[in-house]
């Protein structure tokens, strides 16, 4: 049982770090090129829900999930698959309708983050970055897509948007950590 879960938040704790890193790096990418080289940030819009489809099907094989916390993930790829073929469709003839889709699948993909951390919350302790985050992310996705509805292109916010996402991740890796050291510190509490 102590394996399994130090096993399960290693794979996580690291599965937020990558995550941190790459939504700073996407962020960066869409801030710089959003204006001048619009080509690029349509790419990077489908970019965003395929990582996160990526770091789903990781969670879920890493993580061994079951009931109601397998559910949601398996939910969430699907979503995030969906959303980039719509962004895809969409990018070129309709831009604006694709931000609306990135804010669907954004208010989506909050509301399964928040129903993961409330459940991690009783497997691992913590996760209330991951509860903020997913709060966060289902207020952004209004945003974007009644932006998107209205004819406007958010590319600098969808930036901030991934900003706020990696520090999440990071405070919640941090945290993580900080909990399996405590659980190698004293095996019989972890």
């Amino acid at each position: 049982m102590q394996n399994h879960f130090n096993g399960s938040a290693r794979s996580l704790r690291n599965l937020y770090f990558v995550r941190t890193v790459f939504q700073a790096l996407w962020a960066a990418a869409v801030l710089s090129t959003a204006s001048a080289q619009p080509d690029v940030a349509s790419i990077l819009l489908i970019v965003y829900p395929l990582w996160d489809v990526a770091c789903t099907l990781y969670d879920l094989r890493a993580s061994r999930l079951t009931g109601d916390a397998r559910t949601s993930q398996i939910i969430n790829a699907l979503l995030g698959s969906a959303v980039a073929l719509g962004i895809g469709f969409t990018i070129s003839s309709k831009p604006a309708y694709s931000i609306a889709i990135f804010g669907a699948w954004a208010f989506g993909a909050g509301a399964l983050q928040l129903v993961a951390g409330l459940i991690r919350r009783k497997q691992f302790g913590g996760q209330w970055a991951m509860i903020l985050s997913g709060l966060q992310s289902t207020a952004a996705g209004i945003a974007f897509v009644l932006g998107g509805l209205g004819g406007k292109l958010h590319a600098k916010d969808m930036g901030g948007y991934a900003i706020f996402g990696a520090i999440y991740f990071l405070i919640a890796g941090v945290l993580l950590s900080r909990k399996l050291s405590q659980a190698l510190a004293d095996p019989i509490q972890g």
